[in-house]
This record gives structure tokens, sequence and C-alpha cells, in this order.
């Protein structure tokens, strides 16, 4: 088993990590934030911030699985789904929806949907923000669908799958 420097991964380290497979820690720790979004999007319209500890297969890295969003319900809401490491807490991959962002070298903040990937070029590691592919994210107006093309995306899986 490789051990990983979570301060200076590689980029192949960084795609591996990504797609290798991992589980929640607790049993229904997907089916909770499952959970937490419909209740906040359906019942009550409020605010989205919750988290689950998710385990690495093959590797036993312990990463954090979180989503926040502050008011579910506007027409174009902001929001973020992201994996950060449980021990460093630097995030390997974070979506941002109705966010802005200003990545290095340019002057204004740009409005888009975009994604955040571990980049071993900068001491923040999640310093530069890429254009969300829609193959990835094909509704990033909803923010279940989101949540579900995220974990897809980071191969994050129910025990029982």
């Amino acid at each position: 088993m490789t051990k990983y420097d979570e301060e200076a991964l590689t980029d192949e380290d960084v795609e591996y990590l990504i797609h290798t497979l991992k589980h929640p820690t607790r049993e229904f720790g997907l089916d909770e934030l499952r959970k937490k979004i419909e209740n906040s999007i359906t019942l009550d319209n409020t605010e989205i911030d919750g988290n689950a500890v998710i385990l690495g297969v093959v590797d036993n890295i312990e990463y954090i699985l979180h989503v926040y969003c502050g008011d579910p319900v506007l027409p174009k809401p902001k929001y973020s789904v992201y994996l950060r490491f449980k021990k460093s807490n630097i995030q390997l991959v974070r979506v941002d929806i109705g966010g802005r962002h200003t990545n290095p070298g340019e002057r204004v903040a740009k409005a888009y949907p975009h994604i955040h990937i571990y980049n071993p070029n900068y001491s923040k590691k999640d310093k530069v923000a890429y254009r969300v592919n829609t193959e990835d994210f094909p509704n990033i107006h909803n923010i279940m669908v989101t949540f579900e093309n995220f974990l897809k995306f980071t191969n994050i899986h129910d025990q029982s799958v």
C-alpha cells in the first residue's frame, strides 16, 4: 500500500485518488446526506451543511465528503460539494455552482460553474478552477443530481454496492 503525502501529491496521485473506490465509514452516511438535501429542497428550504466520513477501500485514506448550500430554493442556488482529506483538510476535488472564481493570472473573478482539482503546482492546492464538464455534471441546476454525479466522479459508493 502506497503512503501519500497529502501536501505533495503528483498529478498521477491525484488522478488515482479521485478514481479509486471509496465507501462511507458508516452504513448510512450517504443516505443521511441525501436526506438532508432532499428535506431542504422539498420541505423546509433551509441551509444544507453536512459531512460524511469516507474511506479509500484500497489505501485506507480517510476523506470528508461535504455538501453546502445556503439557500437551496433560490432561482440560481449557490452550492458546493467537495471531498477533502480528513487528516490535512486539503481538498482533493470541489465542485462550485453559482459562485465566482479568479484563477492565477486573471484580474477579474468569473462567474461560471467550476471544479477545483488538487493542483500540486500551488501551495493552496485548490487555487485553480476549471469549467465543469457537462458530461460529468449534466444537470448543475439540481443539487441532488450534482451530488450523485459527484459521487460517481469520485467513485464513492454505498458499501452494499
